[in-house]
């Protein structure tokens, strides 16, 4: 039992070591993010570092994913202030790519165990159906696609589903590029002064996330009794 357990401690050892390390590195970054003067002035840095501040956003959109509580709106609006919004949302997604990936591992691996230790019992029953579910690919991407979910935890929970690796993350990603991109844009409007449409980006994204906060758990109570019901059927 004990070696059973050995490989999960030393991976949660890991993890939480990681995740300190790069919080630690990135905090005073994180914790200015939410300053307007201040995104502005790193985006102009960002871009002047070339190729090094490529890998520090690459780094930031990793770490916020994985560490699902840290918000992914101003990493993708300096992308976009710093290297264009195309250019921003390729390094945003390069790094969903990346983070859903070790996220899907890992829990493949490790399993309930792993999502129990960081969540709790009553986050694994609220995506319990995932495991299970009959549409899984069209349930995931709704879920990733639908503003307002909570999409770096949905991450964790989503590799429960019978998804491969590969169209895991090809759906999730797929599913989160309108969001990233309208991010970019919006960041992109910002740097170069065209506030109307940088306050219509934000309006629209606005009204779509209240929209997706006050429809997100019909849709996943939608999907858990799809699946109650076809369990309901079988003989």
């Amino acid at each position: 039992m004990k070696q059973n357990r050995r490989p999960f401690l030393v991976f949660g050892i890991l993890v939480v070591l990681i995740t300190a390390g790069l919080m630690v590195f990135f905090w005073p970054l994180i914790r200015e993010l939410n300053d307007p003067a201040y995104r502005e002035a790193f985006s102009a840095r960002v871009a002047g570092l070339g190729p090094g501040g490529i890998f520090i956003l690459l780094g930031l959109q990793i770490l916020q994913i994985i560490v699902a509580v840290i918000p992914g709106g101003p990493v993708e609006l300096i992308a976009g202030a710093a290297y264009g919004a195309w250019a921003g949302l390729g390094i945003c997604a390069a790094g969903c790519v990346i983070a859903s990936s070790l996220v899907f591992i890992a829990v493949r691996k490790f399993g309930l165990p792993l999502l129990r230790r960081f969540f709790g019992e009553k986050k694994i029953k609220h995506w319990k159906f995932l495991e299970d579910s009959k549409k899984t690919a069209m349930a995931v991407f709704i879920l990733f696609l639908v503003p307002g979910m909570p999409k770096d935890i949905l991450t964790w929970f989503a590799p429960l589903c019978r998804l491969s690796l590969a169209r895991f993350v090809i759906i999730s990603v797929v599913a989160r590029t309108p969001a990233m991109l309208s991010s970019t844009m919006m960041g992109d409007s910002m740097i170069q002064g065209e506030w109307v449409m940088a306050l219509i980006i934000f309006l629209v994204i606005g009204l779509a996330g209240l929209g997706g906060i006050q429809f997100r758990d019909k849709i996943v109570t939608m999907f858990s009794r799809e699946e109650k019901h076809d369990e309901t059927l079988k003989p």
